[in-house]
């Protein structure tokens, strides 16, 4: 049984640090280089997260291993021994993110690479630990990245689209963004950028070509947003993220209602199709199986994926007797009824200790931080889905993503699939 006096510590990690979250931006752009100033423990903390989708980030990611004395007495020359070969051969684009302590030295960093000659743009967005997690973190580094960027002088095109806040930092949100990618394409939009996941730093320059703004998930993409539409007045929408037939057809409705667009009859063609494909198969296994339902539904991840992807679960997936939504947070989502409980990850301690002691039946939608606290995981009577990172019992190796129609597809299939097997178990051990 999990030790539940650890429950606080489980809690406190539910966030990466800022150093993570800029790390992170930058690993997402796969002509850059990410030089973390600070302890190897900083360096590794970071990297623990970032590969987990970039599993060879450690080749353009090195750390100055600052020590106590570099802390007291600054870190230049670390600094000049960790750059000195990017002077001689230098990325497209370089960042150097600052651990707490580093932060507080007050080096100066960009004077100190361009005095080694380092010809790229060098990028020092603020990630010391003050400023907030991994979200803040991607937000300044997001930020910081416009002043260096040659944006094309041209008109925008009419039918023309960027994703923002799109990252490979939160579990899935590659395969995420292609099959978002997919949907617009197919309602006759062009996606133009999707900055930080997976996107040349050349490519920036298409930023001011869109004709509307879409943010995917708003903690990570809003300051970049009304930042594009103070430099070139584009208009900027954030909807739920698109979970299910149900929110990927709102979504769709509201990039729109935003632009219209120029095939959206082809995008709801293939809507329809799948939609009742996926009605008539689930139709048939509830005639041998019954419906799909849980007592209880935990959710929590983080902050935009959790609420959408809670309410696809009650609202189109399952059958729910509780849900509770735990946010990382702590904000409630604006008109949301889909859970029972909403809890702050970071202030309602106890009531979190409490509903995962107590849990007998059900699903828990999260990482691995939680699953790691149930009671009752190892009796098979609740079922784990893995949204958020970390994720250590759990493998998935395919494209499918969680999002839009074929995500629909892929977590139905994983839902039933499950409750079809814990079914054949408890056959098996009556006999």
């Amino acid at each position: 049984m999990p030790d539940m006096e650890n429950f606080s510590e489980f809690c406190g990690m539910q966030d990466e640090c800022a150093l993570a979250g800029a790390a992170a931006f930058f690993a997402g752009i796969p002509d850059a280089a990410v030089v973390i100033n600070g302890p190897l423990w900083c360096y590794y903390y970071a990297m623990r997260h970032i590969e987990m989708n970039e599993p060879l980030i450690s080749k353009r990611m090195l750390c100055t291993q600052l020590d106590n004395e570099a802390i007291v007495f600054g870190s230049e020359e670390y600094l000049r021994d960790t750059l000195a070969p990017y002077a001689e051969k230098p990325p497209s684009v370089l960042c150097i993110a600052n651990n707490c302590s580093a932060s507080l030295i007050g080096d100066d960093v960009l004077g100190i690479a361009r005095e080694l000659g380092i010809s790229c743009p060098v990028i020092a967005p603020e990630s010391g630990g003050l400023i907030g997690g991994f979200a803040e973190g991607w937000q300044k580094a997001s930020l910081s990245l416009l002043d260096e960027v040659n944006f094309e002088a041209k008109e925008k095109i009419q039918s023309a689209v960027n994703l923002l806040g799109v990252t490979g930092g939160y579990y899935n949100g590659l395969e995420d963004a292609e099959e978002l990618k997919r949907l617009l394409t197919l309602a006759g939009y062009q996606v133009q950028a999707c900055p930080g996941a997976g996107m040349a730093f050349a490519d920036f320059s298409k930023l001011s070509r869109a004709s509307l703004n879409i943010v995917v998930h708003r903690e990570l993409g809003m300051p970049l947003a009304r930042k594009l539409h103070e430099m070139f007045g584009t208009p900027y929408i954030a909807p739920l993220p698109p979970y299910g037939i149900s929110g990927t057809r709102q979504w769709m409705d509201a990039v729109n209602d935003a632009l219209e667009a120029p095939a959206k009859s082809d995008f709801e063609s293939v809507c329809a199709k799948t939609e009742q494909r996926i009605f008539l198969r689930i139709g048939d296994l509830k005639g041998i199986w019954d419906e799909l339902w849980y007592d209880e539904a935990i959710v929590s991840g983080t902050e935009t994926s959790a609420a959408a992807f809670a309410q696809a679960l009650r609202g189109e997936w399952a059958d729910i007797g509780r849900l509770t939504l735990i946010h990382p947070a702590g904000r409630k989502p604006e008109n949301y009824s889909a859970a029972d409980d909403i809890l702050d990850a970071g202030k309602d301690i106890d009531a979190i200790k409490k509903r995962f002691s107590n849990m007998k039946q059900g699903i828990v939608a999260a990482s691995s931080n939680e699953t790691t606290q149930l009671t009752n995981f190892t009796d098979g009577k609740i079922e784990v889905f893995p949204i958020a990172y970390p994720v250590f019992d759990s493998m998935k190796l395919s494209d499918a993503p969680f999002m839009g129609l074929r995500g629909a597809a892929y977590v139905q299939e994983f839902l039933w699939n499950a409750k079809i097997h814990e079914i054949a178990r408890n056959v098996a051990s009556e006999k």
